[in-house]
Protein backbone atom coordinates (compact mmCIF):
# COMPACT_ATOMS: atom_id res chain seq x y z
CA UNK A 1 0.00 0.00 0.00
CA UNK A 2 1.54 3.30 -0.89
CA UNK A 3 0.95 6.00 1.92
CA UNK A 4 0.97 8.71 0.03
CA UNK A 5 -1.59 7.59 -1.89
CA UNK A 6 -3.62 7.51 0.79
CA UNK A 7 -2.24 9.99 3.27
CA UNK A 8 -4.33 11.84 5.73
CA UNK A 9 -3.16 15.35 3.93
CA UNK A 10 -4.26 14.10 0.22
CA UNK A 11 -7.77 13.01 1.00
CA UNK A 12 -10.69 15.24 0.97
CA UNK A 13 -12.96 14.94 4.21
CA UNK A 14 -16.55 13.32 4.09
CA UNK A 15 -19.49 14.67 5.27
CA UNK A 16 -19.34 14.81 9.09
CA UNK A 17 -22.28 13.20 11.26
CA UNK A 18 -21.83 15.74 14.44
CA UNK A 19 -21.27 12.65 16.95
CA UNK A 20 -18.57 13.12 19.84
CA UNK A 21 -16.83 10.54 21.95
CA UNK A 22 -15.98 10.93 25.32
CA UNK A 23 -12.46 9.74 26.50
CA UNK A 24 -13.77 6.88 28.26
CA UNK A 25 -15.83 5.85 25.40
CA UNK A 26 -13.25 6.85 22.71
CA UNK A 27 -11.00 4.26 24.69
CA UNK A 28 -13.50 1.31 24.87
CA UNK A 29 -13.85 2.23 20.65
CA UNK A 30 -10.47 1.25 20.28
CA UNK A 31 -10.42 -2.00 22.18
CA UNK A 32 -13.60 -3.36 21.06
CA UNK A 33 -11.27 -2.89 17.47
CA UNK A 34 -9.07 -4.22 18.80
CA UNK A 35 -10.62 -7.45 20.10
CA UNK A 36 -12.11 -7.70 16.57
CA UNK A 37 -9.38 -7.34 14.60
CA UNK A 38 -7.76 -10.49 17.01
CA UNK A 39 -10.86 -12.15 16.09
CA UNK A 40 -10.39 -12.10 12.28
CA UNK A 41 -13.29 -9.95 11.64
CA UNK A 42 -13.31 -7.27 8.52
CA UNK A 43 -12.99 -3.69 9.45
CA UNK A 44 -16.68 -2.95 7.97
CA UNK A 45 -18.43 -5.84 10.11
CA UNK A 46 -16.44 -5.01 13.23
CA UNK A 47 -17.26 -1.17 12.84
CA UNK A 48 -20.80 -2.49 12.66
CA UNK A 49 -20.81 -5.25 15.72
CA UNK A 50 -19.54 -2.18 18.02
CA UNK A 51 -21.51 0.20 16.35
CA UNK A 52 -24.21 -2.37 17.94
CA UNK A 53 -22.48 -2.09 21.75
CA UNK A 54 -22.65 1.87 21.76
CA UNK A 55 -26.44 2.00 20.72
CA UNK A 56 -27.43 -0.95 23.20
CA UNK A 57 -26.02 2.01 25.63
CA UNK A 58 -28.69 4.49 24.19
CA UNK A 59 -25.49 6.33 22.32
CA UNK A 60 -27.81 6.28 18.90
CA UNK A 61 -25.85 9.51 17.61
CA UNK A 62 -22.39 7.15 18.26
CA UNK A 63 -23.44 4.17 17.21
CA UNK A 64 -25.04 5.81 13.67
CA UNK A 65 -21.76 7.54 13.32
CA UNK A 66 -19.92 4.15 13.58
CA UNK A 67 -22.37 2.83 10.98
CA UNK A 68 -21.28 5.38 8.72
CA UNK A 69 -17.94 4.43 9.00
CA UNK A 70 -18.65 0.82 8.15
CA UNK A 71 -20.76 2.02 5.02
CA UNK A 72 -17.76 4.27 3.53
CA UNK A 73 -15.13 0.98 4.33
CA UNK A 74 -17.34 -1.31 2.57
CA UNK A 75 -17.38 1.20 -0.66
CA UNK A 76 -13.97 0.93 -0.56
CA UNK A 77 -12.57 3.89 1.58
CA UNK A 78 -9.62 2.89 3.80
CA UNK A 79 -11.14 4.15 7.53
CA UNK A 80 -8.11 6.47 7.64
CA UNK A 81 -10.27 7.76 5.18
CA UNK A 82 -13.44 7.90 6.22
CA UNK A 83 -12.23 9.25 9.73
CA UNK A 84 -11.42 12.47 8.24
CA UNK A 85 -15.43 13.25 8.12
CA UNK A 86 -15.76 12.38 11.94
CA UNK A 87 -13.83 15.24 13.39
CA UNK A 88 -15.75 15.47 16.75
CA UNK A 89 -14.53 11.75 17.34
CA UNK A 90 -11.72 11.56 15.80
CA UNK A 91 -8.38 13.98 16.30
CA UNK A 92 -5.35 13.73 13.88
CA UNK A 93 -3.10 11.39 15.95
CA UNK A 94 -6.16 8.06 15.57
CA UNK A 95 -6.07 8.69 12.11
CA UNK A 96 -2.25 9.12 11.49
CA UNK A 97 -2.21 5.58 13.90
CA UNK A 98 -4.89 3.92 11.77
CA UNK A 99 -3.13 5.08 8.72
CA UNK A 100 -0.21 3.51 10.08
CA UNK A 101 -1.98 -0.09 10.45
CA UNK A 102 -3.40 0.04 7.12
CA UNK A 103 0.48 0.57 6.03
CA UNK A 104 1.93 -2.62 7.80
CA UNK A 105 -1.20 -4.89 7.66
CA UNK A 106 -1.31 -4.72 11.55
CA UNK A 107 -4.84 -2.85 12.43
CA UNK A 108 -4.79 -4.93 15.64
CA UNK A 109 -1.69 -2.99 16.95
CA UNK A 110 -3.13 0.25 15.63
CA UNK A 111 -5.99 -0.22 17.60
CA UNK A 112 -4.12 -1.60 21.18
CA UNK A 113 -1.73 1.60 20.57
CA UNK A 114 -4.68 4.15 20.06
CA UNK A 115 -5.97 2.50 23.14
CA UNK A 116 -3.10 2.71 25.52
CA UNK A 117 -2.25 6.67 24.22
CA UNK A 118 -5.87 7.13 25.29
CA UNK A 119 -5.35 5.64 28.61
CA UNK A 120 -2.61 7.52 29.39
CA UNK A 121 -4.14 10.83 28.22
CA UNK A 122 -7.04 10.63 30.48
CA UNK A 123 -4.24 9.63 33.63
CA UNK A 124 -2.11 12.30 32.28
CA UNK A 125 -5.18 15.27 32.88
CA UNK A 126 -7.07 13.50 35.27
CA UNK A 127 -3.65 14.15 37.49
CA UNK A 128 -3.24 17.32 35.97
CA UNK A 129 -6.72 18.49 37.13
CA UNK A 130 -6.30 16.90 40.41
CA UNK A 131 -3.51 19.48 41.27
CA UNK A 132 -4.24 22.32 39.55
CA UNK A 133 -7.82 22.36 40.62
CA UNK A 134 -7.84 23.11 44.04
CA UNK A 135 -5.23 25.87 44.05
CA UNK A 136 -7.31 27.22 40.94
CA UNK A 137 -10.20 27.06 42.82
CA UNK A 138 -8.72 29.25 45.80
CA UNK A 139 -7.69 31.66 44.45
CA UNK A 140 -10.63 32.19 42.45
CA UNK A 141 -12.81 32.03 45.41
CA UNK A 142 -10.27 34.67 47.34
CA UNK A 143 -10.51 37.06 44.24
CA UNK A 144 -14.48 36.58 45.16
CA UNK A 145 -13.89 37.42 48.50
CA UNK A 146 -11.77 40.26 47.80
CA UNK A 147 -14.84 42.11 45.51
CA UNK A 148 -16.77 41.78 48.20
CA UNK A 149 -14.53 43.39 50.85
CA UNK A 150 -14.08 46.24 48.49
CA UNK A 151 -17.72 46.49 47.65
CA UNK A 152 -19.75 45.77 51.02
CA UNK A 153 -17.17 45.64 53.84
CA UNK A 154 -14.60 48.15 53.51
CA UNK A 155 -17.09 51.22 52.59
CA UNK A 156 -18.41 51.17 55.87
CA UNK A 157 -15.53 50.71 57.76
CA UNK A 158 -14.55 53.77 55.62
CA UNK A 159 -16.82 55.63 56.78
CA UNK A 160 -16.67 54.82 60.20
CA UNK A 161 -13.17 55.80 59.69
CA UNK A 162 -14.05 59.24 58.46
CA UNK A 163 -16.64 59.96 61.48
CA UNK A 164 -13.81 59.46 63.74
CA UNK A 165 -11.45 61.96 61.48
CA UNK A 166 -8.81 59.06 60.32
CA UNK A 167 -8.03 58.24 57.14
CA UNK A 168 -8.06 55.09 55.55
CA UNK A 169 -4.93 53.30 55.16
CA UNK A 170 -3.55 52.52 51.26
CA UNK A 171 -4.07 48.93 51.21
CA UNK A 172 -7.84 48.90 51.80
CA UNK A 173 -7.93 51.97 50.14
CA UNK A 174 -6.56 50.86 46.59
CA UNK A 175 -8.67 47.52 47.29
CA UNK A 176 -11.67 49.87 46.95
CA UNK A 177 -10.50 51.90 44.10
CA UNK A 178 -9.67 48.94 42.35
CA UNK A 179 -12.94 46.75 43.53
CA UNK A 180 -14.98 49.98 42.44
CA UNK A 181 -13.35 50.16 38.92
CA UNK A 182 -13.94 46.73 38.65
CA UNK A 183 -17.60 46.64 39.15
CA UNK A 184 -18.54 50.10 37.60
CA UNK A 185 -16.58 49.41 34.09
CA UNK A 186 -16.75 45.56 34.28
CA UNK A 187 -17.88 45.99 30.50
CA UNK A 188 -14.11 47.39 29.93
CA UNK A 189 -12.80 43.67 30.86
CA UNK A 190 -15.39 41.43 28.76
CA UNK A 191 -14.39 43.74 25.83
CA UNK A 192 -10.60 42.77 26.57
CA UNK A 193 -11.49 39.18 27.18
CA UNK A 194 -13.49 39.92 23.53
CA UNK A 195 -10.67 41.31 21.71
CA UNK A 196 -7.88 38.81 22.93
CA UNK A 197 -10.55 35.61 22.25
CA UNK A 198 -10.50 37.52 18.40
CA UNK A 199 -7.38 37.89 18.42
CA UNK A 200 -6.36 34.15 19.02
CA UNK A 201 -8.90 32.85 16.35
CA UNK A 202 -7.95 35.13 13.80
CA UNK A 203 -4.16 34.38 14.09
CA UNK A 204 -4.98 30.37 14.03
CA UNK A 205 -8.11 30.77 10.65
CA UNK A 206 -4.64 31.96 8.23
CA UNK A 207 -1.52 29.83 7.88
CA UNK A 208 0.97 32.92 8.49
CA UNK A 209 -1.05 33.85 11.94
CA UNK A 210 -0.69 30.18 12.81
CA UNK A 211 2.88 30.29 12.62
CA UNK A 212 3.19 33.03 14.56
CA UNK A 213 0.96 31.25 17.53
CA UNK A 214 2.58 28.33 17.43
CA UNK A 215 6.03 29.61 17.60
CA UNK A 216 5.11 31.36 21.08
CA UNK A 217 3.30 28.12 22.02
CA UNK A 218 7.13 26.58 22.27
CA UNK A 219 8.38 29.27 23.36
CA UNK A 220 6.71 28.86 26.66
CA UNK A 221 9.15 27.61 29.57
CA UNK A 222 8.50 23.82 30.10
CA UNK A 223 4.92 24.43 28.15
CA UNK A 224 7.01 24.32 24.55
CA UNK A 225 8.86 21.59 25.49
CA UNK A 226 6.36 19.29 26.28
CA UNK A 227 4.58 19.74 23.66
CA UNK A 228 7.66 18.87 21.55
CA UNK A 229 8.61 15.93 23.72
CA UNK A 230 4.28 14.74 23.43
CA UNK A 231 4.65 14.78 19.67
CA UNK A 232 7.79 13.00 19.43
CA UNK A 233 7.30 10.53 21.70
CA UNK A 234 3.78 9.47 19.88
CA UNK A 235 5.48 9.35 16.75
CA UNK A 236 8.07 6.77 18.77
CA UNK A 237 5.47 4.69 19.87
CA UNK A 238 4.16 3.83 16.03
CA UNK A 239 8.04 3.33 14.39
CA UNK A 240 8.90 0.41 16.09
CA UNK A 241 5.86 -1.95 15.22
CA UNK A 242 5.85 -0.42 11.53
CA UNK A 243 9.46 -1.11 10.66
CA UNK A 244 9.05 -4.63 12.24
CA UNK A 245 6.09 -4.71 9.20
CA UNK A 246 8.44 -3.74 6.48
CA UNK A 247 7.62 -0.45 6.08
CA UNK A 248 10.33 1.86 4.75
CA UNK A 249 11.86 5.21 6.53
CA UNK A 250 9.98 7.14 3.58
CA UNK A 251 6.49 5.65 4.41
CA UNK A 252 6.46 7.46 8.26
CA UNK A 253 6.55 10.84 6.49
CA UNK A 254 2.69 10.73 6.18
CA UNK A 255 2.21 9.63 9.91
CA UNK A 256 4.46 11.98 10.96
CA UNK A 257 3.20 14.82 9.40
CA UNK A 258 -0.30 13.58 10.60
CA UNK A 259 0.80 13.16 14.24
CA UNK A 260 2.21 16.94 14.62
CA UNK A 261 -0.22 19.50 15.09
CA UNK A 262 1.57 22.24 15.84
CA UNK A 263 2.89 24.18 12.13
CA UNK A 264 6.24 25.05 13.60
CA UNK A 265 6.84 20.96 13.98
CA UNK A 266 5.38 19.96 10.71
CA UNK A 267 7.97 22.27 9.28
CA UNK A 268 10.99 20.31 11.19
CA UNK A 269 9.11 16.99 10.10
CA UNK A 270 10.15 18.67 5.97
CA UNK A 271 13.79 18.08 7.22
CA UNK A 272 12.98 14.51 8.14
CA UNK A 273 11.45 14.09 4.41
CA UNK A 274 14.17 16.00 2.89
CA UNK A 275 17.15 14.27 4.63
CA UNK A 276 15.19 10.73 3.74
CA UNK A 277 14.88 11.56 0.04
CA UNK A 278 18.44 12.35 -0.01
CA UNK A 279 19.49 9.24 1.34
CA UNK A 280 20.12 9.89 4.39
CA UNK A 281 19.59 7.63 7.46
CA UNK A 282 17.03 7.01 10.40
CA UNK A 283 18.98 8.60 12.75
CA UNK A 284 20.22 11.62 10.91
CA UNK A 285 16.79 12.64 9.51
CA UNK A 286 15.30 12.41 13.33
CA UNK A 287 18.31 14.80 14.23
CA UNK A 288 17.47 17.04 11.46
CA UNK A 289 13.63 17.22 12.32
CA UNK A 290 14.29 18.17 16.26
CA UNK A 291 14.41 14.80 18.37
CA UNK A 292 16.70 15.10 20.92
CA UNK A 293 20.11 14.00 20.69
CA UNK A 294 19.31 11.80 23.54
CA UNK A 295 16.74 9.67 21.71
CA UNK A 296 18.74 9.80 18.67
CA UNK A 297 21.80 7.72 19.95
CA UNK A 298 20.19 4.53 20.14
CA UNK A 299 18.86 4.64 16.63
CA UNK A 300 22.07 5.69 15.15
CA UNK A 301 23.76 2.52 16.83
CA UNK A 302 21.33 0.45 15.99
CA UNK A 303 21.21 1.10 12.38
CA UNK A 304 25.01 -0.36 11.63
CA UNK A 305 24.17 -3.28 12.57
CA UNK A 306 22.37 -5.85 9.78
CA UNK A 307 19.62 -7.09 10.59
CA UNK A 308 19.79 -10.93 12.33
CA UNK A 309 17.28 -12.68 10.72
CA UNK A 310 15.49 -11.74 7.39
CA UNK A 311 15.00 -7.97 6.35
CA UNK A 312 14.07 -6.50 9.52
CA UNK A 313 16.48 -4.57 11.84
CA UNK A 314 15.41 -6.14 14.62
CA UNK A 315 18.32 -4.25 16.92
CA UNK A 316 17.21 -1.49 15.24
CA UNK A 317 13.41 -2.23 16.45
CA UNK A 318 15.20 -2.41 19.60
CA UNK A 319 17.02 0.57 19.86
CA UNK A 320 13.84 2.40 19.02
CA UNK A 321 11.93 1.23 21.51
CA UNK A 322 14.62 2.14 23.84
CA UNK A 323 14.36 5.66 22.96
CA UNK A 324 10.74 5.90 23.13
CA UNK A 325 11.05 4.86 26.90
CA UNK A 326 13.43 7.34 27.19
CA UNK A 327 11.34 10.40 25.79
CA UNK A 328 8.11 8.83 27.47
CA UNK A 329 10.22 9.24 30.56
CA UNK A 330 11.66 12.98 29.96
CA UNK A 331 7.81 13.79 29.01
CA UNK A 332 6.43 12.22 32.42
CA UNK A 333 9.17 15.01 33.41
CA UNK A 334 8.19 17.68 32.05
CA UNK A 335 4.80 17.46 32.91
CA UNK A 336 5.36 16.95 36.03
CA UNK A 337 7.46 19.74 36.24
CA UNK A 338 5.15 21.67 34.49
CA UNK A 339 2.12 20.92 36.71
CA UNK A 340 4.38 21.65 40.23
CA UNK A 341 5.40 25.18 38.96
CA UNK A 342 2.00 26.45 37.85
CA UNK A 343 0.19 24.96 40.83
CA UNK A 344 2.96 26.55 43.03
CA UNK A 345 1.96 29.85 41.32
CA UNK A 346 -1.58 29.68 41.59
CA UNK A 347 -0.65 28.66 45.32
CA UNK A 348 0.96 31.88 45.69
CA UNK A 349 -1.41 34.28 43.85
CA UNK A 350 -4.42 32.60 45.69
CA UNK A 351 -2.53 33.14 49.20
CA UNK A 352 -1.33 36.80 48.01
CA UNK A 353 -4.70 37.67 47.04
CA UNK A 354 -6.43 36.28 50.42
CA UNK A 355 -3.81 37.63 52.70
CA UNK A 356 -4.81 41.32 51.42
CA UNK A 357 -8.27 40.78 51.61
CA UNK A 358 -7.44 39.99 55.39
CA UNK A 359 -4.87 42.72 55.74
CA UNK A 360 -6.75 45.29 54.62
CA UNK A 361 -10.00 44.57 56.70
CA UNK A 362 -7.02 44.39 59.61
CA UNK A 363 -5.53 47.88 58.97
CA UNK A 364 -8.99 49.23 58.13
CA UNK A 365 -9.83 48.45 61.88
CA UNK A 366 -6.82 49.88 63.13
Amino acid sequence: MNLKDSSVLTLKPFASSGATLEPRDRERFFFFMSMMMKTGQPTAEALRAVAKAFRTEGKESVANAIVGLAQKVSQGKPLSAAMIGERGMFGETHRAAILAGEASNNMQKSFEVLRVLEDKAMQSQRAGMAELLTPFLMLLLSMVSVFNTGLNTLPVMAEVREAQGKPMGMIPQGIMDITAFGAQFWYVGVAVLGLMIFMLWSLNSNPAGRTVLHTFQLRIPIYGQYLIYYTYTQMLLYFPYLIASGVKPKQLIPIMEGLATNSVIKRRIEQFNHTITTGGTLAQAMTKSGFPELIVTPVAVAENYAPTSGTVNDVLIEGMQHAHTLLERMLNDTHSRFVAIFSAALWVMGGAVMMCDMLSIVLAQG
